[in-house]
């Protein structure tokens, strides 16, 4: 479900998927992430150590490096990720070769505003399936001019509510010219498991398609 917060003409290009994995598929998929994923407590380094507010898992052949110093290790993607890789690229949203999942234990857990450059793709596609509650999935449009880096136009924000076994795939501009983010709730919610899928290959110091 889409909804925008303030009315506005602009929107990412944003492809939503409900149901993408049926209630059985979703249930089976959660159950086994909660059992196998190797879930790490990360630490970022801003005025002091400060523990990054979810989860994460990484299953990809190259280190994910990202935000003040944090280094996912590379791990080789299990059977049941490559599943969903594969169901993924059957609908068309094209292929992928690692896994991002954060697992959002409660409403203080969150991600703040950011962008998946994907090492310098300028139109990366990732597509994001959700598993166990809903919460809300947030973009806004980057505002323009070098001295703007980094700050959005809050009336360009759009929000989404990704619900068990629904696919948000984010393509063409919209991680160049969006943010997005799921904002912390003080309401009462339960765990809600998000998988990122990304492509990439070794070439010099880069990440690379193709």
């Amino acid at each position: 479900m889409e909804r925008s917060i303030v009315e506005q003409d602009i929107k990412p290009d944003v492809v939503f998927v409900p149901k993408f994995l049926m209630q059985a598929e979703s249930d089976e998929l959660l159950a086994t992430i909660r059992a196998r994923a190797d879930f790490r407590q990360n630490y970022i380094q801003l005025y002091g150590r400060k523990a990054i507010p979810r989860l994460e898992a990484w299953y990809g052949s190259w280190d994910y490096p990202y935000s003040k110093g944090v280094v996912l290790k590379a791990a080789p993607m299990p059977e049941y990720l490559q599943a969903v890789i594969d169901r993924i690229a059957a609908s068309g949203f094209g292929t992928f070769n690692a896994v991002l999942i954060n697992r959002y234990r409660d409403g203080s857990d969150y991600i703040s505003p950011h962008s998946d450059d994907d090492f310098g793709d300028p139109e990366p596609t990732i597509p994001s399936l959700t598993l166990g509650a809903s919460r809300p999935f947030r973009l806004a449009a980057i505002v323009k001019g070098e001295s703007s880096k980094n700050k959005l136009d809050k009336k360009t924000t759009v929000e989404y509510l990704p619900g068990h076994g629904d696919l948000l795939v984010m393509k063409g501009r919209t991680n160049a010219e969006w943010q997005h983010w799921v904002p912390k709730t003080a309401k009462h919610v339960g765990e809600r498991i998000n998988l990122t899928f990304r492509f990439g290959r070794k070439a010099g110091r880069e990440m690379t398609r193709g």
